[in-house]
């Protein structure tokens, strides 16, 4: 179930830039948690709880019961666990796997090492707390992205601070992608540096 940032402040009949006001945050943070494209804090979660009123069960779409909601989501496609450094990713057989994209592997709890290639099916997993979201779509062929004026780009790399400040949205150009203050990706990159997706 997602999220519920949005209905509960429409609940309260606030409009964004007043629940941003006095959560004491920027209205295009609280733009990005309502549409789930980042994550908010555990302190601003109960801001938010106390404000709109509600549990913080509710806010993260949790049951009715209170049981947290599914563990595990949409199957990874293959290619997208190169973005995921770090990230835990679902295995029915193995159970929780953290992946490794600079050995293109996923590691087991007891030391074991898949590769990217290997046969088993991989899930997303719900982080309610995770600093941002992945797409959960899977990337387009570099065919595909000259069929776009603009393309969300994950770079692939370990560095989580590097990740998160080139990640967004690119205009598409004739041999490369570029984002508002001019970062670029060439397209004789893609697959190695980057990855692009229609949504996220």
């Amino acid at each position: 179930m997602p999220r519920q940032f949005k209905t509960a402040r429409k609940m309260c009949n606030l409009k964004l830039y007043e629940a941003a006001n006095k959560l004491g945050i920027s209205q295009p943070t609280l733009s990005s948690w309502e549409s789930e494209r980042k994550s908010p804090t555990i302190d601003s979660i109960l801001k938010m709880c106390r404000l709109y009123n509600v549990s913080a069960d509710f806010l993260l779409g949790n049951s009715v019961g209170g049981g947290a909601s599914h563990d595990r989501e949409a199957e990874v496609p293959k290619l997208n666990l190169r973005i995921m450094h770090g990230q835990p990713v679902w295995s029915d057989e193995y159970g929780w796997l953290i992946v490794d994209s600079i050995n293109e592997c996923m590691i087991a709890p007891d030391g074991v090492k898949l590769p990217f290639t290997s046969t088993i099916n991989v899930y997303y997993k719900t982080d309610d707390f995770s600093e941002s979201a992945l797409p959960k779509t899977k990337a387009l062929s570099l065919t595909e992205i000259n069929e776009y004026e603009k393309v969300w780009v994950e770079p692939i790399s370990s560095d989580f601070n590097l990740r998160q400040e080139l990640r967004g949205w690119y205009a598409v150009m004739s041999d490369w992608v570029e984002n508002s203050v001019g970062n670029r990706f060439l397209y004789n990159t893609y697959k190695v540096k980057w990855l692009a997706f229609f949504e996220i």
